[in-house]
């Protein structure tokens, strides 16, 4: 998946190394990091504000370090 970000940018003509706030994480991905996040809190409701903080800031960290995501539990 980060390898897709580092394509996306060099494709657009931006540098690889730009800062986490220049890159752009598609909105299905966040949203489905936000998911996991939620199930794996147990489902809490009136969360879902900090799930999808949490959820974009794992994605970005995840493109900072440059590595593969964590592998996510099967349902």
């Amino acid at each position: 998946m980060l390898r897709w970000f580092t394509r996306r940018l060099a494709k657009n003509g931006s540098p690889a190394t730009s800062t986490l706030a220049e890159v752009e994480i598609p909105h299905d991905k966040i949203a489905a990091r936000a998911a996991e996040i939620w199930d794996r809190t147990g489902r809490p409701h009136g969360q879902d504000a900090q799930n999808w903080a949490e959820a974009e800031a794992e994605l970005r960290a995840e493109f900072a370090t440059d590595r593969e995501p964590l592998p996510r539990k099967s349902r």
